[in-house]
């Protein structure tokens, strides 16, 4: 990259392949490290704020100074951009951690019951017949079947609640591409192959 000459998608890239593969392969609870994220960088009114630069500069594994030279050669419009999009990116990421958590759970891989009711729910919810927070709860009644349950699992349940938040940050058919892709056809492609390994009649 020229110096001085760095795009919007530049900073994106930059940020986002650091950051990215910390959301991906370090983080324990990427979906509530996403949403925390996300709301982290949306409190930054002045684009120009050493903070905002310090923390992208850090996902991006570059000096704070190295970066704030390449944040500087944007326009505010690109800074705006290169923001929103890095956001976007990041609810993504979170996101589909937070259903691919759900299609390799040892209890989902190992139930059929359970698979049904996850995929029945992602059909309906994909047909219109129920929106996505109905989704979320048939998810959270499934997981956190009791009171009980909901009190000892607090954290992890308050985690799920921020992933399933994520989603006001993506576009719809987005959203219902992933829960077709995690929720329906991963968890049918287990039925499958669990169903060839059990004995005949």
């Amino acid at each position: 990259m020229v110096r001085g000459m760095a795009e919007a998608e530049d900073v994106v890239g930059m940020v986002m392949e650091g950051y990215g593969i910390y959301l991906r392969q370090v983080s324990e609870t990427p979906w509530a490290d996403a949403m925390a994220s996300v709301e982290y960088l949306e409190d930054f009114e002045d684009l120009n704020d050493s903070d905002l630069i310090d923390v992208l500069a850090r996902w991006a594994g570059r000096s704070y100074k190295d970066f704030k030279r390449v944040w500087e050669g944007l326009s505010d419009k690109e800074k705006e951009r290169a923001l929103g999009e890095i956001e976007y990116e990041i609810a993504v990421i979170g996101f589909e951690s937070l259903l691919k958590g759900i299609a390799a759970d040892f209890d989902v891989m190992e139930n059929k019951d359970i698979r049904e009711r996850i995929i029945n729910a992602a059909k309906r919810y994909l047909n219109g017949e129920i929106d996505f927070y109905d989704l979320a709860e048939e998810l959270e009644n499934i997981f956190w079947p009791t009171e009980e349950d909901k009190k000892k699992y607090e954290e992890g349940l308050r985690h799920f609640w921020d992933g399933i938040g994520l989603t006001d940050y993506i576009e719809e058919n987005e959203v219902k591409e992933m829960v077709k892709r995690y929720l329906i056809e991963e968890l049918e492609a287990i039925g499958r192959t669990s169903d060839l390994g059990e004995p005949g009649p």
